[in-house]
């Protein structure tokens, strides 16, 4: 194992012979980082609302959540990668794309993985002694690189989803080059709502997934998705008629006001 990182591990412990403190203290001041290509860098902030300093280490995966920081080669560089927190305090990372970032697909988005690994100081007892078990807390979110070849809206991109029912499915098509994350699915009206995702959805640029629906009579569909700031954008989808192919639905802008528009429903 190389010194230069700091790797998670997995510990199996007795839980009666210690007591376990797992908490994070470490919070970021986001739910993602976008990083525009013609960006020199960009940067997320951090604090430590602990009471006690926090080893903080940084790194990027390309999707597998076990890979360690010294497995993973990625275009990337981020500084620093490891840093002490004093409490109260912030940290800026900042991340920066190196030369062959430009091998990167520049047709669409790339999604990547950042981790912020929070090791907290080793805990002792009044006595001196160590009776407690300090467990590193790792936080994982979204890495999206966007080229700037890109000259859609990302904002417009919820409103192109295509969706099409098919027996029992409901296929949600995603024509765009941006990844859309789509928090929650909604069929039914306010007393009887079902949830559809409960686990949430990501589509893919240019790709397509299904969903299994609980009630083929309902006429409303609704759906959430999160925006560039970690925003909730809620959609409404209407069909006075299941046999047209007309469906209206509203968007709540980034000023709070509602916004009515229609789009054709494929069957």
């Amino acid at each position: 194992m190389s010194k230069k990182y700091i790797l998670p591990s997995i510990l199996v412990i007795i839980a009666s012979i210690f007591t376990i403190n797992a908490y994070a203290e470490i919070v970021l001041h986001g739910t993602r980082v976008i990083y525009p290509s013609n960006n020199r860098e960009v940067s997320l902030q951090m604090t430590n609302e602990g009471e006690r300093p926090a080893l903080v280490q940084a790194w990027l995966d390309d999707g597998d959540a076990n890979s360690t920081p010294d497995q993973v080669k990625l275009p990337f560089m981020i500084t620093p990668p490891v840093s002490r927190v004093e409490p109260t305090k912030g940290q800026t990372l900042r991340i920066s794309a190196l030369p062959n970032s430009n091998l990167l697909n520049q047709t669409q988005e790339s999604l990547y993985w950042l981790n912020i690994l929070d090791i907290p100081p080793r805990a002792t007892g009044s006595n001196g002694s160590d009776n407690s078990l300090q467990l590193a807390i790792r936080s994982r979110i979204k890495f999206i690189y966007r080229p700037a070849s890109i000259k859609e809206d990302v904002n417009k991109a919820p409103e192109q989803l295509q969706w099409q029912s098919s027996g029992q499915q409901l296929v949600v098509k995603n024509p765009t080059p941006f990844f859309i994350t789509i928090t929650s699915v909604f069929e039914g009206k306010e007393q009887q709502k079902n949830e559809l995702t409960p686990k949430g959805l990501l589509l893919a640029p240019f790709s397509e997934q299904s969903i299994k629906r609980s009630n083929l009579n309902t006429n409303q569909l609704e759906f959430t998705t999160i925006n560039d700031y970690g925003g909730r954008v809620e959609q409404s989808i209407k069909r006075s008629n299941l046999n047209t192919n007309q469906l209206e639905f509203t968007t709540i802008n980034d000023y709070g006001g509602r916004v009515e528009q229609s789009i054709k429903l494929n069957k």
